[in-house]
């Protein structure tokens, strides 16, 4: 239970990191931790029906899909959390992958 608490610690600190791209807001880290949450959530039960429904795209763009993919969902994040703002497409997308590094990294610990 720790584990995931300090998991969960570490990945609203990765989303707070973000926040200093220009186009990215978030209020605070309790704001933060509820994005972490959100993303957790979506990455565990959403994510990978979206992936085997999209699997051709995926095989045919050799994964660059997956990109577009996880923009997709941290602008769906945005939608539903009202403190978390993305106003700039570019720095979104880079916030995209950034996110998507760290959580595959903080996945394997």
């Amino acid at each position: 239970m720790k584990k995931i608490i300090i998991k969960w610690l570490i990945f609203a600190g990765i989303i707070m990191a973000t926040c200093y791209l220009p186009g990215i807001e978030v209020e605070n880290f309790g704001c933060a931790m509820l994005v972490a949450l959100v993303l957790t959530i979506i990455n565990l039960f959403i994510k990978p029906i979206i992936k085997l429904l999209t699997f051709p795209i995926n095989i045919f763009t050799f994964g660059i899909f997956n990109l577009l993919l996880n923009f997709a969902i941290l602008y769906a994040v945005s939608l539903v959390v009202p403190q978390y703002t993305l106003d700039n497409a570019f720095s979104a997308f880079i916030a995209s992958i950034v996110i998507a590094v760290s959580y595959c990294i903080l996945k394997k610990i």
